[in-house]
């Protein structure tokens, strides 16, 4: 009687070790009842990256650039590829606020690599994008100049003009370690100067 005693605690322990629905936690916290998924649990991880270099950013650009250190931080979000560039292609609703990108609606256009939206205050970002690389960062700091230049209300001769600092400071970020922009993304400086030259 002892023995099938043990027998089914034992069984009832395993059965429970192994359910799908109890897992422990060692936070003092109820247990979950499912796991997240290894893309949210990536996703979560990516948020924080970014959340967590944004001081930094903000200190670099404004010790290094013309722009100003605002507390105030963007929302970041990630998309598709594909959303990204049906966003700045102008699709309706998707695309109201968002910065003009440089090759904006022009043939032969560059793949979209991240957006910024003036009026959520978004940056969005892809979403293979990790933060561990410094190509990675220097997607967030290009779309960090676009947040400093709309919070702090700068002014510039037409929309395609903000792109230029923020390029240089992606450049400028990409060259601390020993990079480029032309050679991570193909974006040589010649090209920056005529995207974001304001021709009337």
């Amino acid at each position: 009687m002892f023995r099938q005693f043990i027998l089914l605690v034992v069984t009832a322990s395993l059965t429970l070790a192994v359910s799908p629905k109890a897992y422990c936690r060692d936070d003092g916290l109820e247990p979950s009842a499912v796991p997240e998924s290894p893309s949210v649990l990536l996703r979560a991880d990516a948020t924080r990256t970014a959340e967590g270099l944004l001081e930094e950013i903000v200190t670099w650009l404004s010790s290094n650039f013309d722009l100003p250190a605002i507390k105030e931080r963007p929302a970041v979000e990630f998309a598709s590829r594909m959303k990204l560039a049906t966003m700045r292609a102008g699709d309706g609703a998707l695309s109201e606020g968002l910065t003009n990108h440089d090759e904006l609606n022009q043939p032969g256009q560059r793949q979209v690599v991240a957006l910024y939206n003036d009026k959520s205050k978004t940056i969005l970002l892809p979403d293979d994008w990790t933060g561990t690389s410094p190509a990675d960062q220097s997607i967030l700091v290009h779309e960090m100049v676009h947040h400093l230049q709309n919070l702090g209300k700068l002014t510039f001769e037409c929309p395609r003009a903000r792109e230029k600092s923020a390029y240089l400071a992606q450049d400028e970020w990409l060259g601390r370690f020993g990079m480029s922009l032309e050679h991570e993304f193909d974006v040589d400086m010649f090209t920056v100067l005529i995207s974001s030259a304001c021709m009337f």
